[in-house]
């Protein structure tokens, strides 16, 4: 029996909390900027995993309501939470299907992060026309790696996985007609601006392989009794590069900010 998306995120929420990449600093300057963040406004993370976005966001505003439909991101990011002594963000189980029914507050700003690919794209912006304010706004986020020698071997040893009986394929983001800019422009949200960021990433091998976990395609549910024959061949296909133990990768963020004309 195949794994439902609550078992395949499930099974990677400590690997997503730990191994996936953090967005820069310059992102919460910018959204501080645009939205006029004091401390005083209330934010929401929707998708929020284990609170990648939620929780440096937290530090500008008075509240984030943080929402996801899978139980064990919210731990994590509870977790983390209470380790850094954040305690202005309401961990809440949720999913985009209604946003009417959450009984969410009044919102000066919606972020979301990679969730936004899962979601019904334009019911969901729909739906938080009815709750962002007239002066606030919807930011999604995303992040795009650079291709490498070793990116390249990863990538090969997934696609084995992927093709395999039974294999991770069917965990991967769903494809998506429309580009989100797309969506966004002929949603109640249509003035969009873009903000962009490089940086560099250097991960150990086992940061590396980690981070394979944190996908929804490889997570362990998903995997199964894969796991320690595609964590195997990892290492081995990744054996000829990171001569010093380092294995570098530039990470390409972008912001899209869309508000209403």
């Amino acid at each position: 029996m195949s794994s439902g998306p609550r078992e395949i995120f499930a099974s990677g929420a400590a690997h997503y909390a730990r191994y996936q990449p953090r967005y820069p600093r310059e992102l919460f300057d910018l959204l501080g900027e645009d939205f006029g963040l004091n401390g005083t406004q209330t934010a929401l993370d929707l998708g929020s995993g284990p609170g990648t976005l939620a929780l440096p966001l937290s530090r500008l505003v008075a509240r984030v309501v943080a929402v996801d439909p899978e139980p064990g991101m919210l731990r994590e990011g509870r977790a983390i939470a209470e380790r850094r002594n954040v305690d202005n963000i309401q961990w809440r189980q949720g999913d985009s299907s209604d946003l009417r029914a959450l009984g969410l507050p009044p919102l000066d700003l919606c972020v979301m992060g990679r969730s936004f690919h899962w979601m019904s794209r334009e019911q969901v912006l729909a739906d938080l026309d009815g709750l962002v304010n007239p002066r606030g706004g919807v930011v999604l986020v995303a992040t795009e790696p650079s291709e490498t020698g070793w990116s390249r071997a990863v990538d090969e040893v997934r696609d084995r996985y992927r093709t395999l009986p039974g294999g991770a394929g069917d965990g991967s983001r769903p494809e998506q007609g429309e580009s989100n800019r797309e969506i966004l422009r002929r949603s109640p949200f249509p003035r969009v601006t873009a903000g962009h960021w490089t940086y560099r990433v250097d991960r150990t091998l086992d940061e590396v392989i980690g981070l394979q976990f944190s996908h929804s395609a490889f997570t362990p549910a998903r995997l199964g009794r894969r796991r320690d024959a595609f964590e195997r061949d990892l290492r081995a296909a990744l054996a000829g590069f990171g001569p010093d133990g380092r294995f570098e990768q530039t990470v390409r963020t972008e912001a899209l900010t869309a508000r209403r004309e």
